[in-house]
Parts: C-alpha cells; sequence; structure tokens
C-alpha cells in the first residue's frame, strides 16, 4: 500500500483487510499537513478534438493546453479554467458573429498565447473577475478586440489591431464601477476605426505602458465618470485626441509619450487634433508628459474642468501650447509616482 502525505511516500506491505487500511490512511492524512490540490491539465486534440468540449469536460482550476493548428469555435467559459498555447500558433477564428471567447460569471480565469480572429468581440469578459488576458493576437473583431462589462480583468501584453471598420474598437473597459480594479498594461493596440483604448463608467482603472499608435480617433479615452491613472504610455499618430479624459472623470495622466495628433475627423473643431484633451467638467493631474506634433494645441481644457499642470513639454502644436477656455489650469506638484 502506498500513502502520500506531507510530502513524504510511506510504504507497508501487510495482510490487513481492505478495511484496516483505509482506516489507516484516514488517520495518517487526518495529522498530516494539506496536500496541495492537483491540477488538471486537459489537452486539445489528445484528450479532446476540441476546445469546446475539453471545456465542458474540465473541473474548476484545470488548465487546457492548446496544440498548434485552427480552431472554428466559439467559446463560453463560466468556471474557473486556464486556456494557453501549448505549441505552435493556436488560431481561434469562428464565423459567426458572437465572441470568440465570452468569459462569465465566473472568477480566477486565464487565456494566454491565443490568436483569435473575428467575431463581434475578440474576448468579452462580464460579470467575472480576477480574469487575466495576457500575450494574445486579437484582429478583426466587429466591434471590440478585448471588451470588459461588469467585471474585472488585467489585459497584459496583448496586441490588438485592425478591428473591423466602422465601430471597430481595440480595448473596451465599462460598467465596472462595483467590480476590483482592472489593469490594462504593456499592449500594442494599433490600427482600429475607432478608439485604441476606451473606458466609460469604471472604477478606478490603471492603463500603463501601452502602445497606441495608427487609430481613427482617440488613442486612449477615459470617459463618463471613470477614474484612471494613465501612466507611461506612448500614444502616437491617432485622430482626434491623443488622450482624452471626458464627462466628469478624473485621472492622472503622467509621464506619457504623446505624438502625431491629428485632426481629421469629422468631430467639433475644437475637439480635434488636440494632444491631450481634458473635457465637460473633468478633473486631472497632467505631470512629465511629452506632447509634439499636435493638429490643434498641445493641451486643452473645455467646459468647466480643472488641471493641475507640471512639467509638462510641448513642442510644435499647430495652434496654442496649453489652451483654457473659462477652465482652470493650476499649478500642480506631480503625480504620486513622481513624489
Amino acid at each position: 500500500m502506498l500513502i502520500r502525505a506531507n510530502g513524504g511516500l510511506f510504504t507497508r506491505r501487510s495482510h490487513w483487510s481492505g478495511a484496516a487500511r483505509l482506516l489507516l490512511l484516514l488517520a495518517v492524512l487526518a495529522f498530516a499537513a494539506p496536500a496541495k490540490a492537483l491540477v488538471v491539465i486537459i489537452r486539445v486534440p489528445a484528450d479532446y478534438p476540441t476546445i469546446s468540449e475539453a471545456l465542458a469536460a474540465a473541473p474548476d482550476g484545470a488548465i487546457i493546453e492548446i496544440a498548434g493548428g485552427t480552431y472554428n469555435e466559439s467559446l463560453v467559459i463560466d468556471r474557473p479554467v486556464s486556456l494557453r498555447r501549448a505549441g505552435g500558433e493556436v488560431l481561434i477564428a469562428p464565423s459567426a458573429d458572437e465572441p470568440v471567447i465570452a468569459v462569465m460569471d465566473t472568477a480566477s480565469v486565464a487565456i494566454q498565447g491565443l490568436t483569435i480572429v473575428g467575431g463581434q468581440y475578440g474576448i468579452f469578459v462580464t460579470r467575472s473577475q480576477d480574469v487575466a488576458i495576457q500575450d494574445n493576437f486579437i484582429s478583426g473583431s466587429r466591434l471590440v478586440g478585448i471588451k470588459v462589462r461588469l467585471g474585472a480583468a488585467d489585459i497584459l501584453n496583448n496586441t490588438v489591431f485592425h478591428a473591423q471598420p466602422p465601430y471597430g474598437m481595440g480595448i473596451h473597459v465599462t460598467n465596472t464601477t462595483q467590480w476590483p480594479q482592472s489593469r490594462i498594461e504593456g499592449n500594442l493596440v494599433f490600427g482600429n476605426p475607432r478608439s485604441g483604448i476606451y473606458t466609460n463608467m469604471t472604477g478606478m482603472i490603471e492603463i500603463v505602458d501601452n502602445v497606441v499608435t495608427d487609430n481613427g480617433q482617440h488613442g486612449i479615452a477615459v470617459t463618463e465618470m471613470s477614474h484612471a491613472d494613465v501612466f507611461s504610455n506612448f500614444v502616437v499618430d491617432n485622430t482626434d485626441a491623443g488622450i482624452q479624459l471626458l464627462d466628469m472623470s478624473m485621472a492622472h495622466i503622467c509621464d506619457n509619450i504623446v505624438s502625431d495628433t491629428h485632426g481629421l475627423s469629422e468631430a467639433p473643431q475644437i475637439r480635434r487634433g488636440n494632444g491631450i484633451i481634458v473635457d465637460y467638467h473633468s478633473e486631472a493631474t497632467l505631470a512629465g508628459n511629452q506632447i509634439q506634433d499636435s493638429a490643434q494645441h498641445g493641451i486643452s481644457v473645455l467646459f468647466g474642468s480643472t488641471v493641475f499642470l507640471h512639467e509638462n513639454t510641448i513642442e510644435s502644436s499647430a495652434a496654442q501650447s496649453v489652451f483654457v477656455d473659462e477652465s482652470e489650469a493650476l499649478e500642480g506638484s506631480g503625480c504620486a509616482s513622481d513624489e
């Protein structure tokens, strides 16, 4: 009889009855330190031919490892599991106009290393938290590459690009005021018809160290009473605004590089081509930003907003470096990360 308890392996040979052996096993386990839970690894296609079948069979905490290949599936994750690439490119490209991967009513989910093409959304998270979306390539979404609604996620080191016109966005986080903080960090977001990164009605969200370029509207937009830290992003070659703060939102916007903001959209003239715009009763600390080559103003402060300015560098704006209507622009002391 083999008994593994507390990291040790005990071997006992006897002629005891099965009942006696069971009693001995229970006694040993009762006094042993808790053992680590076993992690179930399910392999596709070795164990199940499709990812959907693997998800249906997976217990909580399982890891589903997916071999390289093309999978024409739309997936729903409704329990704590991980999806990850096991080797080669894993391309998930369904034809249906629905989320390619939907995470619903769960927690502790990880999605890593996949190539996701098409769908209404590439990855859609709702009523879920502790979701990690990392190292994926997501393109061709009809509406949004990664969308989080009524939930929380860490969105890390993904490449999100070329959503479909006319409505496609890169990353959208919305309606999260009653959920834990989300984080958008280290992503490359480019070539989307509308905004690269967009939030509305969020609780605190971190938008850090992303490269956001060549998007048809804003590079980064924080709107509708959202709260955000927008730090150390490289925001270049976007339209309307490099970074926008709008509609009674609050943010620390610090140490970003914002360059080559165009004014080619159909937005009102006052909102076109600003490097950073703080608009409609919003409040921001702007510190340590480098802003250059804006088609209109480097920094624009509009409609009852308040900004605290500290050591921003503004070069080559077509209009004013800093434009303030009847709003307030005050001397600030920098962001917490600068102190």
